[in-house]
């Protein structure tokens, strides 16, 4: 196998794009496996090799991408990175905060107490363990997004529609907790965790790119495009805008 003392990321390649789909399900499941991205690209060059010199596309010599990258992922022990997990995790819980951190705001600004009766509890209790549980759900979710997404979203909407219910009705209350510590405390844990997601999408830049040890083809670039990277840190701060959002808009109608 020939190797060039640079990379480039794999998805120029001309192979690649001609099997763009069934190269996008090996590398994702991979992916999600944490197979780091210099041995996604290593794997994946050798299909091309095979292909190259068989004259068969990667579903005639391998079979299903998603059944492939497991058995090659059991056959091997490469270094492990846990990005995957830790941004889906971070992510789910500060979904959580905010939803609970904005509902403080309108009792802030009348300066109530934060209040929940036994129905919101058990409300927010079904909407966290099912935001909690994203990532184990995240595999069937990458591959069913509109079945699972909307199952999903309809559940957490039910959970706010039971709350919302729960606040007019006349259970009594059973936790009591003060608003602006609330409101203020559970920011800035979406602040941390946002940190936390950068630290991880960063914590190795020029090294976790799906790059290929092939030779570039005449006129591709060598330079991984670091575009991509660039736009992966949005979701660190998609979530603390949201809440400030959110926050300001329940601060003005209270």
């Amino acid at each position: 196998m020939n190797r060039s003392p640079s990379s480039q990321e794999i998805w120029g390649r001309p192979f690649v794009k001609a099997h763009e789909e069934w190269c996008g399900d090996f590398v994702l499941e991979l992916r999600l496996r944490d197979v780091p991205g210099p041995v996604i690209g290593e794997r994946l060059a050798e299909v091309e090799g095979h292909c190259a010199e068989t004259g068969e596309s990667p579903s005639e010599a391998f079979g299903n991408p998603t059944e492939y990258a497991a058995r090659l992922d059991q056959d091997s022990d490469p270094d492990r990175i846990s990005g995957v997990w830790v941004v889906a995790t971070a992510g789910a819980a500060q979904v959580l905060a905010m939803l609970i951190g904005t509902s403080a705001v309108p009792a802030w600004v009348h300066d109530e107490p934060l209040t929940y009766n036994l129905g919101q509890i058990l409300c927010f209790g079904l909407v966290s363990l099912l935001l909690l549980s994203l990532p184990l759900l995240l595999r069937p979710m990458l591959r069913h997004p509109f079945v699972l997404g909307g199952s999903l979203v309809t559940v957490v909407l039910l959970g706010a529609g039971g709350a919302a219910l729960s606040d007019r009705s006349d259970l009594p209350t059973i936790a009591q907790l003060p608003a602006p510590l609330v409101a203020v405390g559970l920011f800035l844990t979406v602040l941390a965790l946002a940190w936390v997601e950068y630290r991880e999408l960063t914590r190795n830049p020029g090294g976790d790119l799906v790059t290929s040890p092939l030779d570039a083809r005449p006129g591709q670039s060598t330079t991984p495009d670091r575009r991509g990277r660039r736009a992966a840190l949005l979701p660190s701060c998609l979530i603390p805008a949201a809440y400030l959002a959110f926050a300001t808009l329940g601060w003005l109608l209270a």
